[in-house]
């Protein structure tokens, strides 16, 4: 699976949900969108992407506790209805 995939199933999940989320939720979220197509998101892959989409300011990052959580800017939003 391409990042692209990755990036628009990820601002997919924030736009619809509106909360923050970590890579847990996220892996969590992802698998119930592939396992019935038999695929398997990759942790890895999703880490780069949330970096990335923070990096462009379409994700914020911030830290409930000890866990790093990410939550959609307004940038992210526009970003993912003009998809």
């Amino acid at each position: 699976m391409n990042k692209e995939k990755y990036t628009t199933d990820i601002l997919d999940i924030m736009a619809t949900q509106k909360r923050g989320f970590s890579v847990a939720d996220i892996m969590l979220q992802l698998n119930t969108l592939y396992a019935p197509r038999g695929e398997k998101p990759d942790q890895k892959v999703v880490e780069e992407v949330l970096n990335e989409l923070t990096e462009k300011g379409y994700l914020k990052r911030f830290t409930v506790g000890i866990i790093p959580q990410w939550k959609i800017t307004e940038e992210g939003e526009d970003y993912f209805y003009s998809l």
